[in-house]
């Protein structure tokens, strides 16, 4: 028979929220520890990838997470000088049945936050960890800012997000480079173009999206240098829609909506590589082990196959560190493909480098000509794609 472990999850988020729900319908003793006083819908829009969906589909929630969502049948980008298609991707060239979905992240985060509530999981709010403690049997102790101790726990997963300071303090290398763009976004009543997420550009420093949610929602992004937040703010917000509406019509109804700075969200970025995920106590997933910046649209899809395949081995693991590290064998290549390949990309689209965007606009709308590249680019949005020497990967 498998074993059951105790485990303290760290984070109620996409992450921490799947893998609490998972491993308490597996038989295992959960405690789930944030550090908010209070979880709730919050966000922007997310693209769901197949990949997420296949898990989402797994945990019985797809199909409400789809009533709540707009489908998008390709990813359109277009140059704003010429007009001219920079790509095309359509999900459906990939399989007729194949799409992804735009979806409010709090949709998201709801329907997975009921799961958590149909299992006996025991939710301590307002908990923030700031170190662990050995026992002498090899236990881990959690303890918060207030002085409490948490525990013991067989085994502890971190999914604190992309700046989590645990890592740190576990004693965990992380290399973390933070990126020069950001962007502001709001989300808005409207559907932007219906079946795409639509992306219009300026060589790479000016990027603007929109992504239809579901739920008559559409979430607009603008791409902006971080060192330019407080010189756009002080322009105005007059002077900003009038950029956006020059830049893409058909953000109007968004910019209708829009009347007050103070609803725009901004939001940097941030790359994080850890070499080493797990010390056979502590493991760390999603964006607290591999953030990466928004341009594949994969990180709440990495996320949620990180808790399902680690899920999957915690069920016939005799150990936390047997499980923890037939989990990080199944991850790397599929995890460090899309860390590498949105490293790469993130430039071509958002940075100084202007040579870059001419070389994007050069050769991005020949490689799809490519029958065996256009494949693995399919694959690769998908959120499917197995790694670099990997073909498919099934979830």
């Amino acid at each position: 028979m498998p074993r059951t472990f105790r485990v303290g999850i760290v984070g109620f988020g996409v992450a921490g929220a799947s893998a609490a729900y998972l491993l308490a319908r597996d038989g295992h003793k959960v405690t789930l520890l944030e550090r908010a006083i209070d979880v709730g819908p919050i966000g922007a829009g997310v693209l769901l990838q197949c990949s997420g969906q296949e898990v989402l589909r797994h945990l019985g929630v797809l199909d409400h997470v789809l009533a709540h969502a707009a489908p998008i049948e390709e990813l359109y980008a277009r140059q704003l000088r010429s007009g001219r298609t920079l790509i095309r991707t359509r999900y459906s060239d990939y399989a007729p049945d194949y799409r992804a979905y735009g979806v409010h992240r709090g949709v998201l985060f709801n329907a997975l936050r009921a799961l958590v509530n149909t299992q006996k999981v025991d939710v301590r709010l307002g908990c923030a960890i700031v170190n662990r403690e050995n026992t002498p049997l090899g236990e881990v102790l959690l303890l918060d800012a207030n002085g409490s101790k948490h525990g013991p726990f067989d085994c502890v997963i971190c999914g604190d997000g992309s700046r989590s300071h645990l890592r740190d303090v576990f004693g965990f290398k992380a290399t973390i480079t933070k990126y020069d763009h950001g962007t502001l976004w709001v989300t808005a009543p409207g559907t932007g173009v219906p079946g795409k997420l639509l992306q219009v550009v300026r060589g790479n420093r000016s990027l603007l999206g929109l992504l239809p949610i579901g739920d008559g929602l559409v979430s607009l992004y603008w791409g902006v240098p971080v060192r330019e937040f407080d010189a756009v703010k002080a322009r105005g917000l007059d002077a900003l829609k009038q950029e956006i509406a020059a830049f893409c019509p058909e953000a109007a109804p968004v910019l209708d909506f829009l009347h007050d700075y103070d609803q725009l969200i901004s939001t940097t970025y941030q790359h994080v590589h850890m070499r080493r995920w797990h010390d056979g106590r502590v493991l760390f997933i999603g964006d607290a082990a591999h953030a990466m910046s928004p341009h594949l649209g994969q990180g709440a899809n990495i996320a949620l196959v990180d808790t399902w395949r680690l899920a999957a081995c915690l069920r016939t693991a005799d150990a936390p560190v047997s499980a923890f590290t037939a989990f990080r064998k199944q991850q790397r290549a599929y995890v460090s493909y899309y860390a590498t390949v949105t490293w790469m990309l993130s430039p071509f689209f958002q940075s100084d480098w202007r040579i870059l965007g001419w070389g994007r606009d050069i050769a991005l709308p020949l490689m799809p000509w490519i029958p065996f590249v256009k494949r693995q680019m399919l694959l690769t949005v998908t959120g499917l794609k197995g790694g670099f020497l990997k073909g498919r990967m099934e979830v």
